[in-house]
């Protein structure tokens, strides 16, 4: 394994994580709803190009509250044959594809189109902090030239940036890879080789085939993979990851910070973005709302959460107790599950942050991963109601097995979290600490620190 080098703590021994929060394609006017009652402390947020303009109100009012804005140009989906079709085809550049993905073409810094000049037309009018360059699924496997052309695509942005009047919006470099690919030392290698001189702020690193469901040995040979990356001498956010895993990330100090959803996109996969995107045609209106359960680290449908409150012990186990969360408990968090899952979410983050960084891994352990494998234990015992779950469609069977699965899952992660623990010992090298950036403060171009 390559040496890291461990960088100098520059203030103090308890550095701030970054999180970032994914504004998302749809359901961001109950993120809205959210802000202005002040249930939204999210001082940092991603928007996609393809919504921008119909969720600029709630950025301005972030911004003016001191937020970081990022832009994801969602280049990487406007590629893909699945994706193209989406939310994605709203971004300005999409035209430029004529109803077909876009292709290595247009991304040629001499191309008579110049995307990277609209795009930093757009970034410039609505006045973000920072881009993720327009980089793409390097596991492709229609197209295995995406790295080179991503990384002549950032210096041709920074290039765009600075022409605009751009010169104060930063960079940010999303590496956009297969989970496996980030194991590999000879591949990982390539990646910092290709990485180390281009003009960005901040590594995001998208794991294809990973997240908040990862199990033990996944998660902890990603723990692994992102300590290889510190070598980049970059600050490092762990994309589309949530929960327990994202958590263990920042605890462990692989990155230094996450970016995920309000309940959803804390997990990311583009194994199937080359091929046509799939027919819908068993009439479904949406998937079923879910509920995050802090306690067990796992998200239910209503009528599960219901099932499981209204066994003997459960309602203690898997409602939310915290008054300031969910005033009248159960009824509070299913009415309003985005609230309840945003709450949880910057509490467990904001818990993590207070503790100095030395510390951080074997609280983590000691407390919120053991918090959840004693309750995950305690859930799975639980005996359910057999005509409740007839009359909620729920096989009790297959459901308790669920529910046992995860239990055995999350005993697993303590124990493997634990021996990584052992293994790095006390003082291992931790990601570079990540500044806050405002574009509108001038500070200079992306790439300095």
């Amino acid at each position: 394994m390559q040496n890291v080098i461990q960088f100098p703590y520059v203030a103090s021994p308890t550095q701030p994580v970054a999180h970032y929060i994914r504004l998302g394609e749809s359901g961001y006017q109950k993120l809205a709803n959210l802000h202005a009652a002040g249930r939204l402390p999210a001082t940092r947020v991603v928007v996609d190009a393809s919504r921008l303009k119909h969720q600029k109100e709630l950025v301005a009012s972030l911004k003016a509250k001191g937020a970081e804005v990022v832009l994801d140009t969602k280049v990487a989906e406007l590629s893909g044959v699945e994706r193209f079709e989406g939310y994605a085809r709203h971004a300005p550049w999409a035209e430029l594809g004529g109803g077909k993905p876009l292709t290595p073409n247009h991304f040629d810094p001499v191309a008579a189109h110049d995307i990277f000049g609209m795009i930093a037309r757009f970034a410039g009018e609505h006045g973000v902090d920072a881009v993720l360059a327009p980089t793409h699924f390097v596991g492709d496997p229609t197209y295995t030239g995406w790295f080179k052309v991503d990384q002549a695509s950032c210096r041709a942005l920074r290039g765009a940036l600075d022409r605009e009047g751009g010169a104060h919006i930063a960079i940010d470099y999303p590496l956009i890879a297969p989970h496996t690919s980030l194991n590999d030392d000879a591949l990982r290698s390539e990646f910092l080789a290709g990485l180390g001189d281009l003009p960005y702020d901040n590594l995001w690193v998208r794991a294809s085939g990973f997240g908040n469901d990862a199990g033990p040995l996944t998660t902890k040979r990603f723990l692994v993979a992102m300590a290889g990356l510190h070598n980049l001498g970059k600050p490092i956010i762990a994309d589309y990851l949530g929960g327990l895993v994202g958590q263990a990330s920042l605890a462990f100090g692989v990155v230094s910070g996450i970016s995920h959803g309000v309940g959803e996109k804390e997990r990311f996969d583009a194994h199937s973005w080359h091929k046509p995107a799939a027919k819908n045609d068993n009439g479904s209106f949406g998937r079923a709302t879910r509920i995050f359960v802090a306690g067990i680290d796992r998200s239910v449908t209503i009528n599960e959460l219901e099932l499981m409150a209204n066994a003997k012990g459960g309602r203690r186990l898997v409602t939310c107790c915290d008054r300031a969360c969910c005033a009248h408990g159960l009824k509070d968090t299913i009415n309003d599950p985005r609230q309840h899952a945003a709450y949880q979410n910057f509490k467990m983050i904001a818990e993590l942050a207070a503790v100095p960084d030395q510390n951080r891994e074997q609280h983590f352990l000691n407390g919120r991963t053991s918090e959840v494998a004693r309750q995950a234990w305690q859930v799975k015992n639980l005996r359910f109601d057999i005509d409740d779950a007839a009359a909620r469609k729920i096989d009790v069977a297959q459901f308790t097995k669920r529910l046992v699965d995860h239990s055995k899952q999350m005993g697993k992660m303590l124990q493997s979290l634990e021996d990584l623990h052992e293994s790095r010992g006390r003082g291992a090298p931790r990601a570079r600490p990540i500044a806050m950036r405002h574009a509108n403060q001038g500070k200079g171009k992306a790439g300095s620190q």
